[in-house]
C-alpha cells in the first residue's frame, strides 16, 4: 500500500484498499459506457462519507454532483433534486473555476425539465437561482411542488435525458436514506434509462447498527425495494463497510492525533468498538491511552452516547434499571436465572420486556427468553459505569457469592475493599494461569491486583518482584516505576537484582543494569540458595536481559552468548522467544544475516516457539538484507497480529516497520507508524527505545520537508542517546542527523555527522542503516576527491557481506560524486548507471530519484541538456509520487540553474520538424524503416537522415528510447 493511497491526515482516512479497489472498478466500467449504481452502506460513523471523499481525490472525475438529503426535509418532496439541480446550475456559471471536493464541476446545466401542467419552478433556497420545471416561464415565488403536481416517470425520463447529456460525471447522494420519496423515486427511474452512458450513481446510506439504536428511539429508514433491487441488478454493487480491522487502528489514531495507542491497545479498542472509526475517535479523545492499553473490563462510552442511553434507562422501571444493572456486571450476555439469584426477584419478565422496548437488551435467539444480552457493548459501557460504585461492589459480591464460571475471580477482585491474603493467592493463580495461555497484558494486571491486595509480611516481597517483572513483561513500564522504591528495598539477591535490573534497563540506565543483572547472573551460578518464590529458570531470564543489553551496545557476541542460554535454559515460552530474538539478532549484526533468516525459516508460522518477537527479528534481518518486501511483510503481521490480541514484548516493531516503509518509498505510511512507536515507547516509558524511535521518525519526515517535526525528532533522538550512551542509540541518532543533512542538500552538516558517528558503524551488517561510507560521501560533495578516495578505501576495507545491494548503492553514488568533483563527468555518469538497476533490485525508490537527480546534474554539465532533462524530469516525477517534497524542491531548484523547464513538453521535442514528428510518431506505432518510407512515401535514406536528427536532439541511441520518452510525454 502506498502512503498516499492508504493514509490521510487531512481527513484521518486509513485503510479501505479493498472498497477503494471497488470503487474504483465501478468508475473504470461507467467511464467505458457502462453506467454503475454503488451503494455504500454501514453502521453510523462507519466512515461511508469519508471512503467516498477519498474515492473522489483518487478518481478526479471531471465533474461530481454530490447531494446531502436530510431528516428535517424527508418529508418535503423534490428538495433532494431541487439540491441537485441547484448545484448543477452553480457549476454552471463558473466552469473554470477548481472546485473544492463536494462541490460540483457539471457544465451549461440550468433547467431541470418535467413535463407537467403549466408552468412551475423550485421555490429559491438559500439564495440559490431558481431552477425551471417545464418550460421556460417566468420564475413564481412558491415552495416546491407538491407530489401530485409531478409525474414521477416524467421527471425521471427528463432526468435521465439530462444527465446523458452532461456524461461523463459521478453524482454522489449522501445519506439517501433521508431523500424525500419523489426525488429517490425519480433519480432512480433515471438511473435505470441509462443504458449506456457514462454515470456513476454512489448512494450512501445508513444501516441499523449499535451508534444509530442507542441514538434514536424510531424505526431506522431503508432505501426502497426499488433501490434494493436495482443494487442487486447487474448494474449495481453493494459495499458493505465493516468496522477497520484493529491493525488499522493504530494508524487511525495516529492520523487523528493520538500516536501512543500500542498495537495491544489497538486490540482492546477494537474489541470494544468493533473499529467502528467515530466511535473509535471518540474514546481516544475522552479516555487515557494508559486505561485503553492496560485496562480490564468495559470501556465506557463515549459521552454523546452515554447521554441518549442514561435518558432511556432512567426512563425505565427501578425494577429494569435493578435488571439491567445486574446484567452489566454480570457481562455481555447472562441468564436470567443468574439475575434471579443476585437480585431475589421472582419475576423478572416485566423488567426484561421492558429494557428490550427500550433497545438497551435483546433476546439471545433460540434461549426461549431465558438469556438476555446488551444491544452493545455501548450500552453495557454506560450501564457499568453509571454504577455507585457501592452497588456495583454489592453486584460483584453478589455475583461472585454464586460461584462458577471464569469471571469469579474478577467479581471477587472488583468486591473487595481492603487488602485479603487468600484472595491475593488466588488471584496470583489465576494471573499464571493466564500467562501460560499466553496472555501476559491480563497476566499483570491480575498480578498487580494481587499485589494490592497483599497485606505486609512474608508473602509480599516474591508477589512485588513477580508482579514488577510480569508489568515490565507486558511493556508497562509507567506502573512498574511505581514500585521501583519498593524494589530497591529488597535484600539484594539474584532475584532482586535481576528485577531491579530489568527496570534500570528499560529505564535507559545502561550501567546499573548490567552491574546488577551480572551480580544476578553470577549469584546463580555460584549455586547460591534461592529466595521464597524464585522462578526456576531465573538464569534464562537474566541471559534474556544481558542479550537485549547486548543488542544496545552493539556486541554481537553476547547477544548469541546470552541468547543461547535463555533458549536452553528457559521454562516458559516468553523467555525463550526474547533469546531467539537476541540470539538470531546478534547472528545477523555479526554478518550472518543467511544462518539468522534460516533459523527463523518458519517464524510466522502459529504457535512458533519464537513467538511474535521471531517474526519481528525475521522482518528487522531482511529489512536490513535488503529484501524490503518481505520485511514489511514481517513487520506488518507482527503489528497485525498483536493488535489481534497476540503478545508482542518487541516495542520497536512499529518503528522498524516504519524504516521498511520509508525505504520503499511510502513516507506518509512511515510517518505514521514511527510517530506511533514514539508514542507508544513515551507512554510507557521505554527510554531506552527513545533515541532509536525519534530517530527513524525523523527520516520520512525529513525526504517531505517537514522540518521543524523532523529537526525536533532528530534532537530529541541526539538528547536521548547522549543520556542512555549506548552505540545503537548513538548511531541511530547520527542517521537521523544525517537523513536531514542530505535531505537539505547540507555537506558540511553531513561531514559533521560522519565525523561523530560511533566507532561500531559500520558493523559487519552494514544494512542496518542507508548511511554507507558516510565519510566520503560528505567530501565528495564538498569537493574534496582525494580525501573521499582515502575515506571510501577505508570503508570498503571493513568486513561486510559483498552482495550487500544497498550499501553497493552508495558506493557507486559516492563514486560518481567523486569522479564529478574531479571533473570527469563521464566517469560519474558511468557509476550512476550501475547505481541505479542496483537501487531497482532492491527497491530503495528515494535513492533510484536521488541517482536521478545526480545525473541530471552531470548531463547538464556535459553539454547533454536532452538527456539531462529527461533525467530530472525523472527524479521529479519520483519525488512527487513518494511525496518527498524536501527532494522534489531540491530538483526544481537543479533545474531552474540548467536553465530547463518540468513542466510542458520537453523542449527537446519541440524543436523536432513536422517531418520528424510524423516519422517518430510510426517508430512508436512499431514500423520499420522500410514500412515508415513506404507510409510516408519517401526513400529509407530520408527517414534514416530524419530518425538521425531526432536521435542527435533527443540525446537518445535506441528506438527503445525514443518510445519511452514520447511514452513520458504523454
Amino acid at each position: 500500500m502506498s502512503g498516499s493511497a492508504g493514509t490521510s491526515a487531512a481527513d484521518g482516512f486509513v485503510g479501505r484498499e479493498r472498497e477503494l479497489a471497488v470503487l474504483d472498478e465501478a468508475w473504470e466500467e461507467a467511464s467505458a459506457g457502462l453506467p454503475r449504481v454503488v451503494g455504500v452502506e454501514g453502521d453510523p460513523g462507519i466512515g461511508k462519507t469519508t471512503l467516498v471523499r477519498r474515492f473522489l481525490l483518487r478518481a478526479r472525475p471531471a465533474a461530481v454532483i454530490w447531494a446531502d438529503a436530510d431528516e428535517d426535509e424527508a418529508a418535503y418532496p423534490w428538495t433532494l433534486l431541487t439540491q441537485i439541480s441547484q448545484s448543477a446550475g452553480r457549476a454552471a456559471r463558473q466552469p473554470r473555476q477548481p472546485a473544492p471536493l463536494g462541490m460540483v464541476r457539471l457544465e451549461h446545466l440550468e433547467h431541470l425539465p418535467v413535463p407537467q401542467a403549466g408552468a412551475e419552478v423550485f421555490g429559491q433556497m438559500g439564495g440559490a437561482p431558481q431552477i425551471l420545471l417545464g418550460h421556460q416561464a417566468p420564475p413564481i415565488t412558491r415552495a416546491v411542488p407538491e407530489t401530485g403536481e409531478a409525474d414521477v416517470g416524467q421527471v425521471g425520463r427528463s432526468l435521465a435525458r439530462l444527465l446523458r447529456e452532461r456524461e461523463p460525471f459521478i453524482l454522489v447522494v449522501d445519506d439517501a436514506h433521508w431523500g424525500d420519496p419523489s426525488s429517490m423515486t425519480a433519480l432512480r427511474l433515471a438511473v435505470r434509462r441509462l443504458a449506456d452512458a457514462m454515470v456513476l450513481v454512489v448512494v450512501i446510506h445508513q444501516t441499523p447498527g449499535e451508534l444509530s439504536h442507542q441514538f434514536s428511539g424510531r424505526p431506522f429508514p431503508e432505501l426502497g425495494d426499488g433501490w434494493q433491487r436495482l443494487l442487486d441488478s447487474g448494474r449495481g454493487t453493494r459495499l458493505r463497510l465493516e468496522g477497520l480491522p484493529a491493525s488499522d487502528l493504530v494508524r487511525l489514531a495516529a492520523v487523528c492525533g493520538h500516536p501512543r495507542l500500542s498495537p495491544s491497545g489497538a486490540a482492546r479498542l477494537h474489541e470494544h468498538t468493533g473499529g467502528n472509526p467515530l466511535h473509535v475517535r471518540h474514546l481516544l479523545d475522552e479516555l487515557p491511552m494508559h486505561s485503553i492499553a492496560f485496562g480490564h473490563g468495559p470501556l465506557p462510552a463515549p459521552r454523546g452516547v452515554s447521554a441518549a442511553v442514561r435518558a432511556r434507562l432512567v426512563s425505565c422501571a427501578p425494577a429494569t434499571r435493578d435488571l439491567v444493572a445486574a446484567g452489566a456486571v454480570l457481562g455481555r450476555r447472562f441468564g436470567l436465572a443468574r439475575i434471579r439469584e443476585m437480585t431475589c426477584e421472582a419475576d423478572l419478565t416485566g423488567a426484561a420486556a421492558e429494557a428490550i422496548r427500550a433497545g438497551l437488551l435483546e433476546e439471545v435467539p433460540g434461549s426461549a427468553g431465558h438469556e438476555l444480552v446488551f444491544t452493545g457493548t455501548l450500552v453495557r459501557g454506560v450501564a457499568y459505569h453509571d454504577l455507585d460504585m457501592a452497588v456495583r461492589r454489592s453486584l460483584h459480591r453478589r455475583a461472585a457469592s454464586l460461584g462458577g464460571g471464569p469471571a469469579e475471580i474478577w467479581h471477587r477482585i472488583a468486591a473487595a475493599d481492603g487488602p485479603d491474603g487468600e484472595l491475593a493467592a488466588d488471584v496470583e493463580d489465576e494471573a499464571r494461569a493466564q500467562r501460560t495461555r499466553g496472555r501476559p497484558a491480563l497476566a499483570a494486571v491480575y498480578l498487580r491486583q494481587a499485589l494490592d491486595l497483599t497485606p505486609a509480611g512474608p508473602a509480599r516481597v516474591p508477589r512485588l518482584l513477580t508482579t514488577v517483572e510480569a508489568l515490565l513483561v507486558a511493556g508497562d513500564a509507567a506502573t512498574a516505576r511505581e514500585y521501583q522504591a519498593e524494589v530497591a528495598e529488597v535484600v539484594p539477591g539474584a532475584w532482586p537484582d535481576y528485577v531491579s535490573g530489568y527496570q534500570h534497563l528499560l529505564n535507559g540506565r545502561m550501567g546499573d543494569a548490567r552491574r546488577l543483572l551480572l551480580r544476578s547472573l553470577a549469584a546463580i551460578r555460584d549455586d547460591t540458595p534461592p529466595e521464597p518464590g524464585r522462578p526456576r529458570d531465573l538464569e534464562a531470564r537474566v541471559a534474556t536481559q544481558l542479550a537485549i543489553m547486548a543488542v544496545l551496545t552493539a556486541t554481537p557476541s553476547e547477544m548469541i552468548e546470552y541468547g543461547s542460554v535463555a533458549v536452553s535454559a528457559a521454562r516458559e515460552p516468553w523467555v525463550a522467544a526474547f533469546g531467539w530474538f537476541a540470539e538470531c539478532v546478534g547472528l545477523a549484526l555479526s554478518g550472518n544475516a543467511p544462518r539468522a533468516l534460516s533459523v527463523l525459516a518458519r517464524a510466522d508460522a502459529p504457535g512458533a516457539p519464537s513467538g511474535l518477537e521471531g517474526l519481528v527479528a525475521r522482518g528487522m534481518i531482511r529489512l536490513w538484507a535488503d529484501d524490503l518486501p518481505g520485511a514489511r511483510d514481517d513487520l506488518a503481521a507482527a503489528v497485525d497480529r498483536a493488535a489481534r490480541g497476540e503478545s508482542l514484548r518487541i516495542g520497536q516493531a512499529l518503528a522498524f516497520l516504519a524504516e521498511a516503509e520509508y525505504r520503499m518509498g511510502a513516507l506518509a505510511d512511515a510517518v505514521l507508524h514511527a510517530e506511533s512507536a514514539v508514542g507508544d515507547a513515551e507512554e510507557n516509558d521505554r527510554i531506552w527505545d527513545y533515541a532509536l524511535v525519534h530517530a527513524l521518525a525523523a527520516y520520512p519526515l525529513a525526504a517531505q520537508a517537514v522540518w521543524d517535526r523532523a529537526e525536533a525528532h532528530a534532537a530529541q533522538a541526539a538528547r536521548w542517546a547522549r543520556h542512555v550512551g549506548t552505540p545503537a542509540g548513538l548511531a541511530y541518532a547520527a542517521a537521523a542527523e544525517a537523513a536531514l543533512a542530505q535531505a537539505h542538500d547540507d555537506a558540511p552538516r553531513l561531514l559533521a555527522v560522519a565525523e561523530d558517528m560511533p566507532e561500531e558503524y559500520p558493523s559487519p551488517e552494514p544494512g542496518t542503516h542507508l548511511l554507507g561510507p558516510l565519510r566520503a560521501d560528505a567530501l565528495s560533495l564538498l569537493g574534496h576527491p582525494a580525501e573521499a578516495c582515502e575515506a571510501l578505501d577505508e570503508f570498503l576495507r571493513r568486513p561486510m557481506p559483498p552482495a550487500r545491494l544497498s550499501v553497493q548503492v552508495c558506493v557507486a553514488r559516492v563514486r560518481a560524486q567523486i569522479a564529478a568533483a574531479s571533473g570527469d563527468m563521464e566517469e560519474a555518469l558511468r557509476h550512476c548507471r550501475r547505481a541505479m538497476p542496483l537501487a531497482r533490485a532492491a527497491g530503495l525508490r528515494l535513492e533510484m530519484a536521488r541517482i536521478d537527480l545526480l545525473m541530471g546534474g552531470y548531463l547538464d554539465s556535459a553539454g547533454r541538456r536532452a538527456a539531462a532533462e529527461r533525467a530530472l524530469r525523472a527524479a521529479h516525477h519520483r519525488f512527487t509520487a513518494m511525496g518527498a517534497a524536501a527532494y522534489a524542491a531540491r530538483t526544481r531548484h537543479a533545474a531552474e540553474r540548467a536553465g530547463l523547464s518540468l513542466d510542458g513538453p520537453p523542449a527537446a521535442l519541440g524543436t523536432l520538424t513536422p517531418a520528424e514528428r510524423a516519422v517518430v510518431a510510426l517508430v512508436c506505432e512499431g514500423l520499420s524503416n522500410r514500412e515508415i518510407a513506404e507510409r510516408m512515401v519517401l526513400s529509407r535514406k530520408t527517414i534514416e537522415f530524419h530518425l538521425t536528427n531526432v536521435f542527435r536532439r533527443l540525446d537518445i541511441t535506441t528506438r527503445a528510447d525514443l518510445r519511452r520518452v514520447v511514452a513520458e510525454d504523454e
